[in-house]
């Protein structure tokens, strides 16, 4: 009985030990106090970064308007689609690519394109258009008008740097022009912060 008294006394220590480890001293590492704003990894010069700053209010942005309800973000890997071949990415996402994200937005419904490389694919300018009137940049697109989050103002005498380059039919009237709103700034901030610019060991391996 004393050899089995101290086999338990053993076992209850080892295993109090290992939870104590897993919980509690990973949990004091990887908590928000810690977390840092981009990680690599041994032996890899790549960089994974959070969402931070005026991308992180545009993540907001993104969710307030429903963007996550006609967009994805998750390339897929060949023989799962042609997202490659549309030119959404130049490799699949991976989950290291999600790795210090605070809130995930993967979608499952493409009423639009995938986003996860947008920022990749297109420039601040031709994203703020697109955002006040798609049909400009796409002759063919269910994407509705988001001109709510741009202001028409009465044009000083030195035009604003991020005023909106209409022609043609698109444009205003004289004497006045279109500049994004803060939220516009936010979002736009935000679309060109997703930008799969890195290689992932994960990514090449099925390729």
């Amino acid at each position: 009985m004393k050899s089995f008294g101290a086999l338990f006394l053993i076992v209850i220590t080892g295993l109090t030990t290992s939870w104590y480890s897993l919980l509690v001293v990973t949990a004091d590492k990887l908590g928000p106090g810690n977390l840092n704003s981009s990680v690599s990894f041994a032996g890899e010069d790549i960089v994974v970064h959070a969402d931070e700053g005026l991308a992180a209010r545009g993540k907001d942005v993104y969710l307030e308007m429903g963007c996550a309800l006609c967009h994805t973000q998750q390339v897929r890997r060949p023989g799962y689609g042609g997202d490659l071949d549309r030119e959404w990415g130049s490799r699949q996402a991976v989950p290291r690519d999600y790795l210090l994200q605070k809130n995930v937005i993967l979608g499952n419904k493409r009423q639009g394109p995938d986003l996860s490389n947008v920022g990749a694919r297109h420039d601040a300018t031709w994203l703020y258009v697109h955002l006040f009137r798609p049909g400009i940049n796409s002759e063919v697109t269910t994407m509705p008008d988001y001109s709510f989050l741009f202001e028409k103002k009465e044009l000083d005498i030195t035009p604003s740097s991020n005023a909106l380059q209409l022609a043609g039919n698109d444009t205003i009237e004289e004497g006045y022009e279109i500049v994004p709103t803060k939220d516009a700034e936010a979002l736009v901030a935000y679309l060109q912060s997703l930008n799969l610019d890195y290689d992932l060991p994960e990514s090449r391996r099925v390729r």
